[in-house]
């Protein structure tokens, strides 16, 4: 358990970098990934076991759905080859999976295994610890389809209809976003609204239990004012 005065509730992790980290290193893209999703499972374990309550982590965005065809098949191949590293990971900290964003897009090998996933996990849904993965998630068409869903019910839309409604309906409070880039590049943006923002230049592989805490210290010295004045 985390030694600091306050640790979010729900971290976003944008864990950009994994095929800039395998250049660097001399080796193909598709390492990168390998290595990411590695990392992946190791820096929400230690999320969990400095507090954090949900962890959302970026996989993979729409966009990304749209790179050479062999990475992204390798990205998603990733999913079925650390079925059991994953499970046996979260099912020994008690935590529930869930995975968002337009799976349609997806094989339907890789759909039936994310299914699986969560299914397995399932039990733990009422402990109240959580790791959702965003994989072919994009957050300006996922407001758009909520809102139309919304407004095919025949009523007023309101915020907290709206906020029930989405894929993550809970509110991040911290976001972390390795590789060097400052932006949110379309991660829940509603859900973002007042998270504080961490950027990190280390590409994600790199990006270890170390850099966390030194992340979890800056946001425990923030303050959260929500627009008051405290």
């Amino acid at each position: 358990m985390s030694d600091f005065a306050f640790v979010p509730k729900h971290l976003g992790l944008i864990m950009d970098g994994n095929g800039r980290w395998a250049l660097s290193h001399g080796l193909p893209r598709t390492d990168g990934h390998t290595r990411g999703m590695v990392n992946m499972i190791s820096v929400a374990s230690h999320a969990f076991d400095m507090g954090v309550k949900t962890v959302t982590c970026y996989s993979m965005s729409t966009e990304n759905l749209n790179r050479e065809k062999s990475e992204v098949d390798h990205i998603l191949s990733l999913v079925i080859k650390y079925f059991d590293p994953f499970l046996e990971a979260f099912r020994q900290k008690r935590v529930c999976a869930k995975f968002v964003g337009q799976l349609e897009l997806l094989p339907e090998e890789i759909r039936a295994s994310l299914k699986r996933t969560e299914e397995q996990l399932k039990e733990f849904e009422d402990l109240g610890r959580t790791i959702y993965i965003a994989i072919a998630y994009g957050s300006r068409t996922e407001i758009v389809n909520t809102v139309n869903s919304l407004i095919e019910k025949g009523k007023a839309v309101t915020e907290q209809d709206f906020q029930s409604s989405l894929s993550l309906p809970h509110n991040l409070d911290l976001v972390i976003r390795t590789g060097g880039e400052s932006r949110l590049s379309n991660f829940f943006l509603y859900q973002c609204a007042y998270a504080e923002l961490y950027f990190s230049d280390k590409f994600f592989p790199d990006f270890g239990e170390r850099e966390l805490d030194e992340a979890l210290e800056w946001y425990a010295g923030r303050s959260r004012r929500y627009g008051l004045v405290k």
